[in-house]
């Protein structure tokens, strides 16, 4: 019988490992988590969850029974419709403007030319230059996406009911509720957000988060629906068999990326049957298997280290090597 690590200790790991280290210095993991039981899923989900929280990083649950798992842009919409973009475009011009972070949902010209002792106006055409140059003319983000941010910069600036509108416009081309280009033309982005630049979108958005102070990103995904073998007609997601393999091959777009990924901890937690099943695990995708599967294991001790891991709440906690 292959070993197995208790969730709690596997979980204080990534935490001491990865998210109070190695991610918050803008590094990036993607981490294979197999719970071989219910209690050992729930324990990993939620304790990750609760750790990055508490360590400041922006947090993203994905189900692939509710997400198209194999369409990179519907990874990002998802995981855009869980990022806090207000308090990430707040904390920007709080930085760009270099005055002290206020509550968010606070901050307003106002208040920043308060600090200053400056008129309104005269704030205006000192922080909208600035914008330009920090947001519009970082060259690590995308195009498209450092327009949107600009954009909605100076609408949070500018305020009002344009101001609103802008900011709602961008906020549903980001999130994918509104797909229509003729939407986000008057603010010069020309681009559907598709699988071919979601993965650069993506890129743009972990470093948009560091840049507005915040650590970093967790992405929990779940893929136990990539398991079920028939379409079972119950309104959620299913995934056919060539469906299943892009699936993967996304996951293995990202592995071989990942050194783009600044500031982000993916975990992955598959179906159990993952491990074994040939038709639809990791069997089934070697360029995926190759990747990530432990030829090589210890029958007694588990490597924390491992791209991938088998957690049991069955298990006892012990020293591992």
């Amino acid at each position: 019988m292959i070993a197995a690590m208790e969730p709690r200790e596997w979980l204080t790991f990534i935490e001491t490992e990865y998210l109070k280290d190695f991610i918050k210095d803008g590094g990036a993991a993607i981490k294979f988590a197999v719970p071989m039981d219910d209690q050992a899923r729930s324990l990993v989900s939620e304790g990750l969850v609760r750790r990055a929280q508490e360590l400041g990083f922006v947090v993203a649950v994905l189900d692939a029974s509710a997400t198209k798992v194999h369409l990179t842009e519907q990874l990002f919409f998802r995981v855009a419709e869980q990022v806090p973009w207000q308090q990430l475009r707040q904390k920007v011009i709080a930085r760009i403007a270099e005055v002290p972070e206020v509550k968010i949902g606070e901050l307003s010209v106002e208040r920043i030319a308060a600090v200053y002792g400056v008129e309104r106006k005269e704030l205006l055409l000192e922080l909208r230059p600035k914008i330009v140059g920090k947001v519009f003319k970082n060259r690590a983000l995308s195009k498209d996406f450092r327009v949107a941010m600009m954009q909605m910069c100076m609408a949070e600036i500018s305020g009002g009911e344009d101001g609103g509108t802008t900011i709602q416009a961008l906020t549903d081309w980001l999130t994918g509720r509104n797909n229509a280009i003729s939407a986000v033309k008057p603010y010069q982005i020309f681009s559907r957000i598709n699988r071919t630049n979601a993965r650069f979108l993506l890129e743009s958005l972990l470093r948009w988060i560091r840049f507005a102070g915040i650590p970093g990103l967790l992405i929990v995904l779940d893929l136990r629906r990539l398991a079920v073998p028939r379409n079972p007609h119950d309104d959620l997601v299913y995934y056919s068999k060539a469906a299943v393999l892009d699936a993967y091959e996304v996951l293995r777009q990202f592995l071989d990326g990942v050194d783009r990924l600044s500031g982000c901890l993916m975990v992955v937690q598959p179906d159990v049957a993952f491990l074994d099943d040939f038709s639809r695990g990791i069997h089934a995708y070697e360029a995926l298997k190759f990747r990530v599967y432990d030829e090589i294991h210890d029958k007694r001790l588990v490597n924390p280290l491992a791209a991938l891991v088998r957690l049991s709440s069955a298990v006892e906690s012990r020293s591992h090597a």
